[in-house]
């Protein structure tokens, strides 16, 4: 941005981050349940949580798709598994009306 002469406020830029939702996506990944990860930041809604995760699982997706292009099994491997681990739960469930 800086050498596009773009004008960046940094302390605005910081504060669009919402760092609680690596803490929220790692205990989701280790098992946790949906109760206990949205009780560990009140000031995030339910629905930008699954938001965000499904957002997530789009993004892993998409770097599994270019790792197989370019060849690296191993690093494909590891997103794969990173979104196994992510993709489960009321969070990826088509309905919440089963």
């Amino acid at each position: 941005m800086i050498e596009s002469n773009i004008e960046v406020k940094k302390e605005e830029y910081l504060q669009k981050f919402a760092p609680e939702m690596m803490e929220i996506t790692h205990k989701w990944c280790q098992g946790a349940k949906f109760s206990e990860v949205c009780d560990i930041s009140e000031s995030i809604f339910e629905g930008t949580i699954i938001r965000s995760m499904r957002r997530l699982d789009e993004l892993i997706s998409q770097l599994v798709e270019s790792a197989k292009i370019i060849g690296n099994n191993e690093l494909r491997d590891k997103f794969m598994e990173s979104q196994a681990k992510l993709k489960r739960g009321i969070v990826f469930a088509a309905s919440l009306y089963l």
